[in-house]
């Protein structure tokens, strides 16, 4: 099975971003799975993403945002056809209002949390750039095969421990060890309904 991750640059006010952390640390460990960042802007995701499914045809995407306001996993169920702040749907892609994963996201979340890893069931990626690209995966999946999931992290423990020295905010955390050992669950229960 090919397995494509992507994750994003620094964001508004959070010079590191979790999702970048944790694409990188998988990027070093797992030399079959492909992993690639993206600068939070449209213009740099938008056509680079589509010439890397192209070029690599993965069998499973895994799209990973970072959500500061939760202490749990948050695997998003659907991406929908719409961005905030443009005033029409994704112009390239007009036929499908929205698009849902094939992964039972309600179950999955159950099977993370009986190994100790808070995590949910939630039913969108949001408004902006990470609905933007679990879109365009769900999208390049229903036309020409494999499954697509958005999964949202809490910051890790060590980047919340940096905020609360530098910035004196805290935020949820999640240790990176238990995001990468969802993130190997998630996989394997894709790599079955393969």
């Amino acid at each position: 099975m090919k397995v494509l991750i992507t994750g994003f640059g620094p964001f508004l006010k959070f010079p590191i971003n979790s999702s970048q952390k944790v694409v990188e640390t998988l990027s070093k460990s797992y030399l079959e799975v492909r992993c690639k960042i993206f600068d939070v802007n449209r213009f740099s995701i938008e056509e680079p993403y589509k010439l890397l499914l192209k070029e690599y045809q993965p069998d499973f995407i895994l799209n990973i945002g970072m959500n500061a306001s939760s202490g749990a996993l948050n695997l998003e169920t659907f991406a929908i056809n719409s961005l905030k702040d443009e005033e029409q749907a994704f112009s390239d892609i007009e036929s499908q209002i929205g698009y849902r994963t094939k992964l039972n996201t309600e179950q999955l979340a159950i099977e993370l949390c009986d190994k100790g890893i808070p995590a949910i069931r939630s039913n969108h990626a949001g408004s902006f750039y990470c609905n933007f690209i679990y879109y365009h995966s769900l999208d390049w999946c229903n036309k020409n095969g494999g499954n697509a999931l958005f999964l949202h992290i809490p910051l890790t423990t060590k980047i919340g421990a940096e905020y609360c020295k530098t910035k004196k905010i805290d935020y949820p955390t999640l240790a990176e060890e238990k995001i990468i050992e969802a993130i190997e669950h998630i996989i394997k229960r894709q790599a079955l309904l393969t």
